[in-house]
């Protein structure tokens, strides 16, 4: 969960005599803190590209499109706003990062190369274009896919409105937290612009009258509770507002629990910290304290089937309190016109009369002992419990899509310390996720947990790891298919052909690869990993196809609900 930029912090831009379009778009992103950009180069592109390799910011080389998609994803979770650049037309398969990341609310640009005016007007039958047959039709083809999975667009065509295009788009995507794509003609890059200083974006401002009555009704309602309950999601990280959040239960001594596409927007060890609460997915324990509450305050929380353990989690609209991006609302009471940031920023200052005391679980006591039987079979709920034993605050966890998503709802982490798919639920995410991690952060340690299914779709990058020496350590959960499908119908198509997974460094030529069966093989290669650094690690767990994680043991007493 990325602690990002605030609006406040969006500066205009001004271009000098001598810049370039190309040359401004990067300088501009540079300014907002990207170092990387993630990418494949393409003849539509490859001038930008070279770019690139002259600038600051740093050309990261994937194996494909989608997967610069995920790394620039995670990218942006850790550091506030993350860059993917691709050719015309075939590298239209990021669309399904851009998605996620639309989904889930992470600031991504996409920059996409592409033929000149001139070109396309000369012949539309261009090498990549999606069988456009007239000048007219261009608008119909890539511009227009990505309008349905970003939040703003700009075709740089214009050297006169370039800055202009350049300073909306990615206001909008560090101020709303959401995908934008800019396409760049080719013979477009170099051209020199004119001097301009863009005006600063309009600040969003809430009416105060409303935010003064939403104020007022939230705190009789806490007022009138015994039983209160934060429960926070990835929005609140998203604007950085986890420390305003903190500020105020700790003020009035109200337990906190997250979603699980809100995991770790604070220090989950934090006193006031539950747990994770999925509805019937949640540990017992947190499910029943949430359950009982007269007041829960839901803030930056998106609703999605998962967070809510398939709409298990019960919620009385009538002592409930919803703040995220898209409304403010006390039980039945609308707030259309008060700003998400802004009511939380005023928490901190309700003048309650009391401090809640309440019996709760504690998250941090979770943290058991965990003693390896050497020559024990593993299994995965071992597993879990030794890789918790190793992890410390500053290391990331990323999980692919599955029982590895499930599981990493019960691991006690640090905060912004957790890179999944959590809502979009993407597989394949967990390892180009895990080094985008590691390049926007490489003095923390990222361990990453995916499926043999998700592995094998994405396992090429670990060549990007070894290429830039990103050093995350991948375990992989063998256990021969899809796990999280069987408990809903089981099949053949929920079988994958077995690799051998640890040897894939030695085909690689590079990277530290290892099987392992007993639990005191598994704690010995973990801690082997954790202690040296400079290189990936391939960790490839076998385990019995039926064996569960115990999330994923209480998603099956839901699943049968859902298909």
């Amino acid at each position: 969960m990325a602690t990002s930029q605030s609006e406040e912090t969006i500066i205009p831009f001004p271009s000098d005599q001598n810049t370039t379009v190309g040359r401004y778009l990067l300088d501009h992103l540079q300014q907002h803190g990207v170092e990387h950009i993630f990418g494949i180069p393409g003849d539509y592109i490859i001038r930008f590209d070279k770019l690139i390799e002259e600038h600051p910011i740093k050309m990261i080389n994937t194996t494909r499109e989608n997967t610069a998609g995920y790394m620039a994803d995670a990218y942006a979770r850790m550091k506030g706003l993350g860059v993917a650049c691709i050719t015309y037309g075939v590298g239209i398969n990021i669309v399904n990062a851009t998605a996620q990341a639309y989904a889930e609310g992470v600031p991504l640009v996409i920059i996409s190369g592409a033929a000149s005016a001139q070109e396309f007007h000369n012949n539309p039958f261009l090498h990549h274009m999606i069988n456009s047959s007239t000048a007219e039709d261009r608008d119909l083809s890539q511009l227009e896919i990505f309008k349905q999975v970003t939040i703003d667009q700009a075709l740089l065509d214009n050297p006169k409105t370039v800055i202009e295009e350049i300073t909306r788009v990615i206001n909008r995507c560090i101020s709303e937290k959401k995908p934008v794509y800019i396409e760049l003609p080719r013979d477009m890059v170099d051209v020199s612009i004119p001097p301009y200083t863009p005006s600063p974006p309009p600040e969003r401002e809430s009416d105060q009258d409303a935010l003064a009555e939403s104020l007022k009704e939230t705190l009789m309602m806490l007022e009138g509770s015994f039983h209160p309950v934060i429960w926070m999601g990835r929005e609140v990280g998203s604007f950085g507002l986890a420390k305003e959040i903190l500020t105020f239960a700790e003020r009035f001594n109200i337990p906190i629990v997250s979603t699980l596409l809100g995991k770790t927007v604070i220090d989950e060890r934090h006193p006031l910290f539950a747990g994770v609460y999925q509805g019937g997915m949640s540990l017992e324990e947190v499910e029943d304290f949430v359950n009982k509450s007269d007041c829960l305050l839901m803030l930056g929380v998106l609703r999605s089937d998962v967070d809510t353990g398939f709409h298990s989690a019960q919620i009385d609209s009538h002592h409930r309190i919803i703040a995220n991006t898209r409304r403010v609302a006390i039980a039945h009471h609308q707030f259309p016109k008060v700003h998400f940031k802004h009511y939380i920023e005023a928490l901190p200052r309700l003048p309650m009369s009391k401090s809640f005391q309440l019996n709760y679980p504690k998250n941090s006591e979770r943290l058991e002992y965990f003693e390896a039987e050497p020559e024990k079979q593993i299994t995965t709920a071992r597993m879990l419990e030794c890789l918790q034993s190793h992890l410390r605050p500053q290391h990331i966890m990323a999980t692919d899509c599955g029982d590895c998503l499930f599981a990493g709802a019960d691991f006690v982490l640090g905060q912004n310390s957790y890179l999944s798919p959590a809502y979009f639920a993407t597989m394949g995410y967990g390892v180009p996720g895990a080094i985008g991690g590691a390049i926007a952060e490489p003095e923390r340690r990222v361990i990453a947990l995916v499926g043999d299914g998700g592995f094998q779709m994405t396992a090429t990058e670990l060549t990007t790891a070894l290429r830039y020496g990103a050093d995350p350590i991948v375990i992989v959960m063998n256990n021969h298919g899809y796990g999280t499908e069987r408990p809903l119908i089981e099949g053949e198509f929920n079988d994958v052909v077995n690799w051998n997974y640890s040897k894939i460094p030695e085909f690689l030529s590079g990277g530290n690869g290892v099987r392992v069966t007993t639990e005191g093989e598994f704690e010995k290669a973990l801690r082997t990993a954790l202690e040296k650094r400079g290189t990936y690690w391939v960790i490839e767990v076998e385990l019995d196809k039926l064996d569960f994680s115990p999330a994923l043991q209480r998603f099956k007493k839901l699943a049968g609900k859902t298909v």
